[in-house]
């Protein structure tokens, strides 16, 4: 009984402290895509991404009644950085669903300016970027000031506030209201708010930097690409600490430390409760700052199964082939910058595919042979292989009638029509790959057939092609594999290769285009076209991660287009709207929602490229 009032008394003093309307709660991932195309439609950087954000502590006003039920002590603010705009995971400000929606396009609109607000002038930028976005996009007005008509009910009567905010909230709702025609105004900074302004864009959570170790930081042990997608666009606050000095003692953490959350306590924690990255990121929901060290964690029976022994490696063909590397902040081609190294996979001609996935290919095979190469007799040529028996009696028999014909036509040829086309697949090998996309495959299962049936199809058009694949563990490791080249022909040992792809390391992608094509480049066919398979954005263990490795990989497009080679990607990451049409264009990828439709769509696909 005591649990279930406890239980009505929080909802209730939290619903009164903090007005909330969950039945017109609008999340983000629901509209995060029309919203990345409005961002870029109002001008916004192509380069960045939407995500969302977390709770922060807000260092304002809290009423008595917000401090009672524990409400109001952290927000979801909107904020901007160079590659990132951060948003809410949900609004419900209002009541009714149609203002909480435009709540998230007034904060893009704000954000496609492409400005930061400074934490010492936070109403001085956002009224210089209200009034921009309101005087160059004049049709927002009546979305704006509806939502300030919502908003201004909602804050904070001056009787209710201590002097000391009641002239800041008297500014605050001037410039709310009459934001069009104010112009000089004193500075109001966050932790002079009397409550938080919802259309307002606030500044990026601090990184503090104390002092830590000079060392860079290590490789992480056991990494994987494959992470919850949910956690890879939130934005925490952080700090950076020193770190343990990895001196353990009898107790493996401190009893002290279960008080509070908030201090970090620099200590050599036990490995047994770091194993569930679940609880870690729980705890990291939870937490108003994350303190982050330098330093290795202590102790690990783990095995990273991605640096295998040379003895079990694949061989190497060629390495050290140096490419360069577009900087984008310089806005330079850094020649000689990535090192690249030819991999052979080891493989077994005796390999037994499943008698679906072959009767499947059968199928293909049969639909794919009206591709073959045909040929066709020309008749009434001047010169050719062999006489034309029908124009040699036409031509006789108008002689004969005295009509005169000084070019005769005798002769007939063989034509042999041909598609003068050449294709490279290009397929992503790091170590997302190795993910479940259901209880029986991974990504690297559907990739394994797909590339399988491409081939089986390809080859019973007689199409001249190649496949390759890519995964790299920084710069001057970049692993290009060469499953089948131009001059092979498609084999048990190809089929083989094919079925040993294996997924490692991380995914530099520009650095695989660019020697991808040098490669089409050395085909005489007068069409190259150079498919890219993968299933996530360009990354790596270097700076390569995030806008850097967006940018390189759309140079490498862009280099390919201007050499004459069409490259398209075929992407199976649900997230691929948000960057593929920055790299390769709106017309030059497609997106299949579920991995395991791979194999069957890859080759129609082929089929509607050339056609």
């Amino acid at each position: 009984m005591e649990e279930w009032v406890g239980v009505k008394w929080h909802h209730y003093i939290t619903a009164k402290s903090l007005p909330a309307y969950p039945e017109s709660r609008v999340c983000l991932v629901d509209i995060k895509r029309p919203l990345a195309i409005f961002f870029r439609a109002l001008g916004g950087d192509k380069g960045i991404s939407i995500g969302h954000t977390t709770a922060q502590l807000f260092d304002g006003h809290r009423s008595w009644l917000q401090k009672i039920s524990g409400a109001a002590k952290r927000f979801e603010r909107a904020h901007f950085s160079r590659d990132h705009l951060y948003l809410p995971e949900h609004i419900d400000y209002f009541d009714n669903r149609q203002s909480n929606l435009d709540v998230y396009y007034w904060l893009t609109a704000l954000a496609s300016h492409n400005q930061l607000p400074h934490p010492q002038h936070l109403l001085a930028h956002n009224l210089h970027l209200t009034q921009k976005t309101l005087r160059q996009w004049p049709g927002l007005k009546k979305r704006y000031h509806n939502l300030i008509q919502q908003h201004l009910p909602q804050r904070p009567h001056l009787k209710q506030l201590p002097s000391a905010y009641q002239q800041h909230e008297l500014l605050i709702k001037n410039v709310l209201k009459n934001v069009e025609h104010t112009q000089a105004i004193p500075e109001v900074s966050e932790q002079n708010l009397p409550a938080m302004v919802p259309v307002w864009l606030y500044p990026s959570p601090e990184v503090i930097l104390r002092h830590g170790n000079k060392q860079a930081f290590p490789q992480a042990k056991g990494s994987s690409e494959a992470k919850a997608q949910k956690q890879k666009s939130k934005r925490y606050s952080a700090e950076q600490v020193a770190s343990t000095d990895n001196k353990d003692g009898l107790l493996s953490f401190r009893l002290e430390s279960l008080f509070s959350w908030s201090e970090f306590i620099n200590l050599d924690r036990s490995e047994e409760d770091g194993d569930d990255d679940n609880e870690a990121l729980k705890a990291a929901d939870d937490l108003d700052k994350l303190s982050i060290g330098q330093g290795e964690t202590g102790h690990k029976i783990k095995l990273d199964l991605d640096l295998p022994a040379a003895e079990y490696d694949d061989e190497v063909l060629e390495k050290g082939i140096l490419m360069p590397e577009w900087q984008h902040k310089k806005q330079q081609l850094v020649n000689d910058y990535c090192s690249l190294q030819l991999m052979q996979i080891t493989a077994s001609e005796s390999v037994t595919w499943p008698h679906q996935l072959q009767r499947q290919a059968q199928q293909l095979k049969r639909q794919f042979e009206a591709l073959k190469p045909q040929r066709q007799w020309l008749n009434q040529q001047t010169d050719g292989e062999e006489p034309d028996l029908l124009s040699f009696i036409d031509y006789t028999a108008d002689k004969r009638a005295g009509r005169s014909n000084t070019d005769p036509k005798l002769y007939r040829n063989l034509q042999h029509k041909q598609r003068d086309l050449c294709s490279l697949i290009l397929t992503d090998l790091s170590l997302s790959t190795d993910a479940y996309i259901n209880d029986e495959k991974k990504v690297i299962d559907v990739i394994r057939d797909a590339l399988y049936l491409f081939s089986e199809s390809l080859d019973a058009a007689q199409e001249r092609f190649a496949i390759a694949g890519f995964a790299s563990r920084k710069r001057s490791h970049v692993r290009y594999y060469p499953i089948k080249r131009f001059d092979q022909k498609y084999d048990d040992l190809i089929r083989g290769r094919i079925h040993a792809i294996q997924p490692s390391y991380y995914t530099r992608m520009g650095t695989a285009i660019r020697y991808a094509t040098q490669a089409l480049l050395e085909e005489k066919s007068k069409q190259k076209l150079l498919l890219i398979l993968t299933d996530g954005k360009p990354n790596d263990l270097d700076q390569y991660e995030g806008r850097y490795g967006l940018e390189d990989t759309k140079m490498a497009v862009k280099e390919a287009k201007q050499k004459g080679i069409v490259p398209f990607c075929v992407s199976i990451d649900h997230e691929a709207y948000d960057y593929l049409p920055y790299i390769f264009g709106s017309q030059s990828f497609f997106h299949i929602k579920n991995a395991a439709e791979l194999p069957r769509k890859l080759p129609q696909l082929y089929l509607h490229l050339i056609s």
